[in-house]
């Protein structure tokens, strides 16, 4: 098995549906792993599988070199997609997992998703919203992670381990913080975007923009909450989750139409 696609390397089903008829595929945000997704699995429609991505440089990938530019996290992370998740499928990122979802779909990736579900991020061509904070010196970089990474205070206390997480959780950063596109790509699937009121990491004027790159259907949601809305509010993102997975009706055939 190719150890830049391993289906284990990359994917994590914390409630195995061989089953399923759709599978949900969620990328984290910066410095996160397929953890933060495990409590979604028992809560989705049952015949929804839950499928949580583990990104370079951290959780059983903790070895491995963080991801170092786009190109190359897009490509190696479309063949692990297009290797290993069956159709149809979702693609569901926050943040920096929605600028992958993003570069994904718009570059190597051979069977698109369904829809693709881009949750807590600025569109492409909006700059950030924010300062840089990825090039900080160690005190101040550790003194912004809790609110831009959602780090635990007793992790930002942990020297050992903050050294060695450093490097994974500024490569991500840097990656979030430098993603731009003056002139983007339309996206060649529907979208549907979700935004926190009160995110000022990804205002939801930022989010709103990414209906200008969605000639192929869009649909807006705002929650309550600032940039961690799908895990503060999550009974909200779940039900509006489901309705993403439930299928369209099925149209009458015309020998049934009055």
């Amino acid at each position: 098995m190719n150890g830049t696609t391993g289906a284990a390397r990359w994917f994590h089903r914390p409630l195995p549906r061989p089953a399923a008829r759709l599978r949900l595929v969620c990328v984290p945000y910066a410095g996160a792993g397929a953890g933060v997704f495990r409590p979604w699995a028992a809560r989705l429609p049952a015949d929804v599988e839950l499928i949580a991505v583990r990104l370079p440089g951290r959780e059983n990938r903790l070895r491995e070199p963080p991801p170092a530019d786009w190109p190359s996290l897009t490509r190696d992370f479309a063949a692990a997609l297009d290797a290993h998740i069956p159709s149809p499928y979702l693609l569901f990122g926050h943040s920096m997992g929605a600028m992958l979802a993003y570069e994904s779909v718009v570059g190597p990736l051979t069977r698109l998703p369904e829809r693709v579900l881009l949750s807590g991020c600025r569109a492409p061509h909006v700059p950030r919203a924010l300062p840089a904070l990825h090039a900080l010196p160690p005190e101040e970089f550790h003194a912004e992670l809790g609110r831009l990474t959602a780090t635990p205070a007793d992790v930002l206390a942990d020297r050992a381990l903050m050294a060695l997480l450093t490097p994974m959780l500024r490569a991500d950063i840097r990656l979030a913080e430098t993603w731009t596109h003056p002139a983007p790509s339309q996206l060649p699937c529907p979208a549907t975007v979700f935004s926190g009121t009160e995110d000022d990491v990804a205002p939801p004027d930022a989010v709103a923009a990414w209906r200008s790159l969605a000639p192929h259907g869009h649909r807006e949601h705002a929650l309550n909450g600032g940039h961690f809305f799908p895990f503060t509010r999550t009974p909200d993102l779940l039900a509006l989750l489901a309705e993403e997975t439930t299928p369209a009706p099925a149209l009458p055939r015309r020998s049934d139409r009055s």
